[in-house]
């Protein structure tokens, strides 16, 4: 290297390190710049149309695209793996690669972390001045990514846990239900499942509603638009699931409110299951937080929970509070690995304790 103060650009890169550290600053970019290109192709329902088979030529036509515009995206979604490009180069055709017909499956990874936080993300920089809460999150797209996702993860563990505790269960409140998904696929499988949702999300409760009218199970599902701690409970449940909602109720009252909370349910609910899920804080767990699924998912996850008012925490302190509120644990396990191989998602079944 010369020996002047600062280094020319040959002998940059000449240097070991210059390389991979380029390599890995360009994957930021790319992160970037995909989530952003994917997430509105899906919004625009191009994905769909792919699906279906349409040419480039009849998805511009049929959503109002310039046709040029619309090649230069494809092209980029080529190299991205998402689409394969065929024929000759002044006229190609594009299709979903293999990748790209399975990528419905991970869509709703995509809707809670960047269709419901991509405002979160945005205002880091703003929020670290302005403080927590001073950007609002999209409720609609947290409420559908996250019961999206949960069907690889928590209603297989959900619909597991009620066929062992009480498989005659006919009556569930879920709080937190997003856009009904969850409650939906409890309902049409469990059978003579009767279930109310609490969903305080105006956007995610009227996308609840239509899923249920997808579903037709009116009869069967009903929707409350409130938030969680203003809703009374009308007739004592076989179930009461809080899918990721006590990390947001502790934020807003407080460890000894919510343990408040947790005793009044207990003592007014004394037959009733609580069933919960959150999420292990173990963010120095390296190997876990290391993997794909603790790189691309849970580290931006941990990143978001500050800044929107919502406190996560690790196992035992769970395992604390619902001691704490009278609680005693029936089952404590672990999401799938194979859908979630961090071990970071825990599912509760807890059940009054005795006097």
């Amino acid at each position: 290297m010369n020996s002047g103060a600062s280094p020319t650009i040959a002998e940059l890169l000449d240097a070991p390190w210059f390389q991979p550290g380029l390599g890995k600053t360009l994957d930021y970019i790319r992160g970037f710049v995909g989530a952003k290109v994917i997430w509105q192709m899906m919004q625009e329902g191009v994905f769909d149309d792919l699906r279906q088979q349409r040419s480039l030529e009849e998805i511009a036509a049929r959503r109002g695209f310039d046709a040029y515009l619309l090649r230069t995206v494809f092209e980029y979604l080529a190299v991205e793996g998402i689409l394969n490009k065929d024929g000759p180069a002044d006229a190609p055709s594009f299709r979903l690669s293999e990748y790209g017909e399975r990528f419905e499956h991970y869509e709703g990874w995509f809707k809670i972390l960047v269709g419901g936080y991509e405002n979160i993300f945005a205002n880091v920089g703003a929020m670290l001045r302005k403080g927590a809460g001073a950007y609002a999150r999209n409720g609609k797209w947290v409420g559908t990514g996250s019961c999206e996702i949960s069907q690889y993860d928590t209603i297989p563990i959900t619909k597991d846990f009620i066929r062992r505790v009480k498989p005659d269960a006919t009556n569930i409140v879920d709080f937190g239900c997003g856009n009904a998904l969850y409650l939906c696929t409890l309902a049409r499988e469990l059978g003579g499942i009767r279930a109310v949702g609490i969903e305080p999300d105006r956007d995610a409760y009227q996308a609840g509603l239509q899923k249920i009218a997808e579903f037709g199970l009116e009869g069967q599902v009903r929707l409350v638009n409130v938030d969680a701690l203003d809703y009374e409970i009308e007739e004592e449940p076989d179930f009461i699931l809080m899918g990721f909602v006590l990390q947001e109720i502790i934020a807003q009252i407080g460890h000894d409110a919510l343990v408040a909370y947790l005793r009044r349910m207990r003592t007014k609910f004394a037959r009733s299951y609580l069933m919960v899920m959150e999420v292990d804080y173990d963010i120095d767990n390296r190997e876990a937080m290391q993997s794909p699924v603790g790189l691309g998912y849970y580290n931006p996850y941990f990143l978001l929970h500050p800044f929107t008012n919502q406190l996560l925490l690790p196992k035992q302190r769970w395992d604390e509070i619902f001691a704490e509120s009278g609680y005693e644990i029936v089952i404590r396990e672990v999401t799938s690995a194979k859908a979630d191989p961090t071990g970071f998602g825990i599912c509760y079944v807890l059940k009054p304790a005795a006097e």
